[in-house]
């Protein structure tokens, strides 16, 4: 009886060896193939611009600011002191942001890469919505331009409109054809808020 009951828990005890054994391979296997693994690929944002916008007596309006994520540009703005409605709001193509009269005009025109016209400017943008307190915040992705395009030699401007950009969407019910300023601007008219784009 003595000799069974030493057989038995020699088995037992080799069962036991097998299964440590067995668990150690795991760990070493999992643990081989995190060391082996490849890591993850870094993100990184290109550098970043601003415009801090003025009115035409030189008062602040508020902040546009710009980044690249993804390729794509993260375009966002937070503006005050404006009119309630809707309003163009455009990269232009010069940055000055003389006071005029009239207003800010030396920011020239929409900003353009290539052969375009408006509403497909590089330049052109959703419109922004003014609250009842004067306020506004808008926040939109862009693959129109990248931050190098903004950082030009001959600089951009930020520019918010006094009326709201048509983008050319005029029936031909009200005129056999568009005219050259909805054209080239949407006819979004004077000038309110200015912006130099600047690196950030």
């Amino acid at each position: 009886m003595g000799r069974r009951m030493r057989i038995i828990s020699l088995a037992c005890l080799a069962v036991a060896g097998l299964v440590v054994a067995g668990c150690g391979d795991d760990n070493d296997s999992t643990s081989g193939a995190a060391q082996t693994s490849a890591p993850a690929a870094p993100t990184t944002t290109a550098p970043g611009a601003a415009a801090d916008m003025v009115g035409p007596d030189g008062r602040s309006m508020g902040r546009v600011t710009f980044a690249e994520v993804g390729g794509r540009t993260v375009v966002e703005g937070k503006l005050t002191d404006l009119p309630a409605g809707f309003h163009g709001f455009h990269v232009h193509a010069v940055g000055k942001c003389e006071p005029g009269p009239p207003a800010f005009t030396s920011a020239g025109g929409h900003m353009v890469l290539g052969d375009q016209s408006h509403p497909v400017h590089a330049g052109d943008q959703p419109v922004v919505l003014v609250l009842t307190d004067r306020s506004t915040e808008i926040r939109f992705v862009t693959d129109r331009y990248k931050i190098t395009d903004l950082l030009a030699p001959e600089g951009r401007a930020m520019i918010v409109h006094a009326l709201p950009d048509n983008y050319g969407n005029v029936p031909t019910r009200y005129t056999p054809e568009v005219d050259a300023m909805t054209k080239a601007t949407g006819d979004a008219g004077d000038r309110l808020a200015c912006g130099v784009v600047r690196r950030t």
